[in-house]
């Protein structure tokens, strides 16, 4: 366990160092688009926006937000593959399966991190914008008068909704390292299996067909498993009812397409996906 937590600490180092340098260029860009307008190749400064500047400021962080935390994951995915890809990661004392379980791990905390500071940052430039702009502190006094009214009405039925989208919201993330992965270790695996004498632009080409052709297959084959597994993400696009039990059904099919998921990239990990140097 001591190794497993001091690798754990090493990955999530390696994966959060250059937070700091994108919540700067987050920082500097909604500042930069806030304050000046871009038209026909010349900056002009935005003279309208000095009545309510930290409030647009604000909104254009929070839309920001977003976008950079999709970024920072993306980052994530791409260093998971690279660790994985590594053959000194792979040389280190640790078995091959907590390996690959403390890449993912120490990724999602980084992500869980880099969301915690990005809220921390929006609220201060919030507490700011209250404290500095009247129409704004006068809106958010009524926003949360207004909340504390419906809190009065708040049920089991609301806060299972409430927790249960934060729930899928971390299982679709976990979803997204695990299907990364798994595209990667098993179109490597069958490249392996290739003649070498191929070249590796022909590897990727035959390696993207069959993984079609078995998906294809595997859809054809069972279709029920396919309505099945599908089911969670039609929820999330609003195919279904939108009910407690479709949500409860929701979340344990994704949870249970993450265990699937895990359990195969780990025996692709260990047995079948090798590290190849300088990568």
């Amino acid at each position: 366990m001591a190794i497993f937590n001091r690798y754990f600490t090493v990955l999530f180092r390696l994966k959060t160092k250059w937070i700091s340098l994108l919540l700067i260029i987050q920082t500097v860009a909604t500042f930069a688009i806030t304050f000046f307008n871009y038209h026909n190749g010349h900056l002009y400064l935005n003279r309208s926006i000095f009545s309510n500047f930290l409030t647009l400021w604000l909104a254009i962080f929070i839309v920001f937000a977003w976008l950079f935390t999709g970024i920072f994951y993306l980052s994530t995915c791409y260093q998971n593959e690279h660790v994985s890809g590594n053959q000194t990661w792979r040389l280190v004392p640790i078995d091959d399966k907590k390996l690959y379980f403390d890449n993912i791990l120490s990724s999602f905390g980084a992500l869980l991190f880099f969301v915690l500071l990005e809220i921390i940052c929006t609220l201060v430039l919030g507490i700011v914008t209250f404290t500095f702009d009247s129409q704004f502190h006068t809106t958010i006094i009524e926003m949360f008068a207004d909340i504390g009214r419906h809190l009065q009405q708040v049920d089991l039925e609301i806060m299972f909704n409430f927790f249960g989208a934060i729930m899928m919201t971390i299982l679709c993330a976990f979803f997204g390292y695990f299907i990364i992965s798994f595209l990667n270790y098993s179109s490597r695996a069958l490249l392996d299996f290739l003649p070498e004498a191929l070249s590796k632009a022909y590897f990727r080409v035959i390696a993207v067909f069959v993984i079609i052709l078995v998906a294809w297959l595997a859809i054809k084959a069972s279709d029920i498993g396919l309505q099945i597994i599908s089911f969670p993400f039609r929820f999330m696009i609003g195919e279904t009812t939108g009910t407690n039990d479709d949500l409860a059904l929701a979340l344990v099919l994704m949870l249970a397409i993450n265990l699937l998921f895990w359990f195969l990239d780990t025996i692709l990990f260990s047995k079948f996906f090798e590290a190849r140097e300088g990568k």
